[in-house]
C-alpha cells in the first residue's frame, strides 16, 4: 500500500541550450514523484518523473506539478494489487487526464514499485527473458558549424558511439548538407549518421536536403515536416531514399496509426514522457511493429529517473534495428547518465530507478499526502 507521496522539483541548466519549436531552451525543469509503501507491507519506494518540454504540445511545468498535487490524494492508500489497474486507468484520472507528463510520473513510479516488489528490473518485468542487458544508444550533436560538427562527431565516435544524430534545419539546406558531409568525411563509413530536423524544414527544403544527403549514407531523418502535416511527410518519404522517422508527431496511439496508415513514416520515435508513461508507450511500440515500422525509444531530455525508465523500456523491446536516444544526460549540466557507456552500449542496471540523484541536485521537496493525512 502507498503510505506517502512526495514531490521534488528541480531546475538544471542545459549546456548547450537545446532547440525547440518555441526557441532555445536553456534550463530544464522537472519534478520527481516519490511513492513510498507502508513499511509493514513491503516498504519499497518508487520513483517517477514529469518534465514537459516546450514545443511538444504538452502541459506546462506548472500545470504538471499542480496536477500531481491533486492526484496525490488518489494515490495514497492505493493497495499493491491495484497498481496495475491504476496504471491502465491513468488516462481517466481527472487531475492528470490532460497532462501526459504528470501521467508519466505516476506510471513510472507505479511500474517501479511493481518491479521492486517482484524482485526484477522493469525491463525484464515488461519484456521477459527477451529483455536486453545493454542498449545501443546514439550521440546527439546540436546545430553547430561544419567544422564543429565534424569535431563533435569524431569525439563521439572515439567514445564508442556507433550512431550519431545531427540536428539540422534553422539554416539553408545546403549548410545542413555541408555539416553532414563534414561529419561523414571525419568519421568514415562505419558509424551511422541520422539527422533530426525538429519540424524546421518546409516540404521542398526537406526533399532537396535529403536527396542531397543520400550519397552520404544517412540512416534516417526525424520529423522533416511540421506536426500535423501527414500528407507532406508522406510526400517527403516518397521522394527520398532516406527513411523517415516521426517524432514530434507521435503524441498518442491514434496519431501514430494515422502516420503509419498514410505511409508517412518508416520509424516511430517513442517518447514515454510524451505519451504518458510506459503503458502507453508499449501500445505505440506494438502498433509500429504491427505495421512493420522500426521503433526508436528516446528521452525528452529529462533527468536521471525519466531516462532510466526510458532505458528499461527500450531494453524490454529486445534487439532492434536502431540505436535508442536515451543517453541524453550529457546535455544536463552537472548530471551523469546512469550506467557507464561502453562501445556505444548503455548497461541496464538491475536496480530500476536510483535514489542517489537526490544528493546531487538542489531539489525542493514537498510532501503531498500520507496515510495519516488521508485518515
Amino acid at each position: 500500500m502507498i503510505a506517502r507521496v512526495r514531490l521534488a522539483t528541480y531546475a538544471v541548466p542545459l549546456d548547450p541550450a537545446w532547440p525547440s519549436a518555441e526557441g532555445p531552451v536553456a534550463t530544464r525543469e522537472g519534478a520527481l514523484l516519490v511513492l513510498e509503501e507502508d513499511r509493514d507491507r513491503g516498504g519499497h519506494v518508487g520513483f517517477g518523473e514529469s518534465a514537459p518540454f516546450p514545443g511538444f504540445g504538452l502541459e506546462t511545468f506548472a500545470s504538471s506539478v499542480a496536477s500531481l498535487r491533486l492526484a496525490a490524494k488518489y494515490l495514497v492508500g492505493l493497495p499493491r494489487e491495484r497498481y496495475a489497474a491504476a496504471i491502465a486507468d491513468l488516462h481517466r484520472l481527472a487531475p492528470v487526464a490532460a497532462c501526459p507528463c504528470a501521467r508519466h510520473a505516476i506510471d513510472l513510479a507505479l511500474h517501479d514499485l511493481l518491479a521492486r516488489g517482484s524482485g526484477v528490473p522493469i525491463a525484464r518485468m515488461l519484456g521477459g527473458d527477451g529483455a536486453l542487458r545493454e542498449v545501443a544508444v546514439n550521440a546527439a550533436i546540436p546545430r553547430l558549424s561544419a567544422a564543429e560538427t565534424a569535431r563533435a562527431a569524431r569525439e563521439a565516435a572515439e567514445r564508442g558511439y556507433g550512431t550519431i544524430k545531427i540536428k539540422v534545419g534553422g539554416a539553408a539546406p545546403a549548410e545542413d548538407v555541408g555539416r553532414v558531409r563534414a561529419a561523414r568525411e571525419e568519421i568514415g563509413p562505419h558509424v551511422r549518421i541520422r539527422v533530426d530536423a525538429n519540424q524546421a524544414w518546409s516540404e521542398a527544403e526537406a526533399i532537396a536536403a535529403l536527396r542531397a544527403m543520400e550519397p552520404l549514407g544517412v540512416e534516417l531523418c526525424e520529423q522533416p515536416a511540421p506536426v500535423g502535416a501527414i500528407e507532406s511527410m508522406a510526400r517527403v518519404r516518397a521522394a527520398t531514399a532516406i527513411p523517415i522517422a516521426a517524432d514530434e508527431s507521435v503524441i498518442d496511439a491514434a496519431g501514430a496509426r494515422r502516420l503509419l496508415e498514410a505511409r508517412a513514416a518508416d520509424v516511430i520515435v517513442v517518447k514515454p514522457m510524451v505519451l504518458g508513461g510506459l503503458y502507453a508507450a508499449r501500445a505505440v511500440a506494438a502498433l509500429a511493429q504491427e505495421f512493420g515500422a522500426g521503433v526508436i525509444v528516446t528521452s525528452l531530455l529529462e533527468g536521471e529517473v525519466g531516462r532510466a525508465g526510458a532505458l528499461h523500456f527500450a531494453a524490454s523491446l529486445g534487439r532492434g534495428r536502431h540505436a535508442h536516444g536515451v543517453a541524453t544526460g550529457v546535455s544536463l549540466a552537472g548530471v551523469v547518465d546512469a550506467g557507464r557507456l561502453e562501445g556505444g552500449m548503455l548497461p541496464v542496471a538491475r536496480a530500476n530507478i536510483t535514489e542517489h540523484w537526490f544528493r546531487k541536485l538542489p531539489f525542493v521537496v514537498e510532501e503531498l499526502a500520507s496515510i495519516g493525512e488521508a485518515a
